[in-house]
């Protein structure tokens, strides 16, 4: 069986799709280590930071696992219409790739304004933009093949 140009994209921006839910799991599952609030640990000891470095970890993982959860099911419905309606999920993918390309540009921001941890933010900021370009694909191709045979998977 061959695939075609808008197969390969699709079987691709699903394989990004799991990555992006996997990320979510592991957001959702230990959201200080993934936000890097694991810091404010370190602060616990001091009396007058204790309450509210407290309260701002509770708050992190709090925001943390909403993000997870919003990670995980918009990349599950978007893998979801790529395999079923893979016109409906081109643009669910292009959507999230555009979620994912916001995250780069304010990764490159922090990385311009942060330069102790550059090196951290240039190596995530090449893997959002993989990912962004990667859940754009099937957009992108997806015209000419509807065009010419309708609306259909691995054509």
């Amino acid at each position: 069986m061959t695939f075609s140009s808008y197969g390969l994209s699709l079987v691709l921006a699903m394989i990004a799709c799991v990555i992006g839910g996997v990320l979510g799991g592991l957001t959702l599952v230990r959201p200080g280590t993934v936000l890097g609030l694991t810091a404010l640990d370190s602060d616990a000891g001091d009396d007058d930071d204790t309450p509210s470095a407290a309260g701002a970890q509770v708050e992190g993982r709090t925001e943390g696992r909403a993000l997870g959860g919003l990670l995980i099911l918009s990349h599950a419905a978007a893998a979801l219409f790529l395999g079923y309606q893979s016109h409906v999920g081109a643009a669910m993918a292009f959507a999230l790739a555009m979620a994912w390309a916001g995250a780069a540009l304010g990764r490159a921001v922090s990385a311009l304004v942060d330069r102790a941890r550059g090196r951290f933010n240039l190596g995530s900021l090449a893997f959002e933009i993989l990912i962004a370009v990667t859940l754009s694909l099937p957009f992108f191709n997806a015209g000419r093949l509807v065009v010419l045979r309708g609306h259909g998977m691995l054509v």
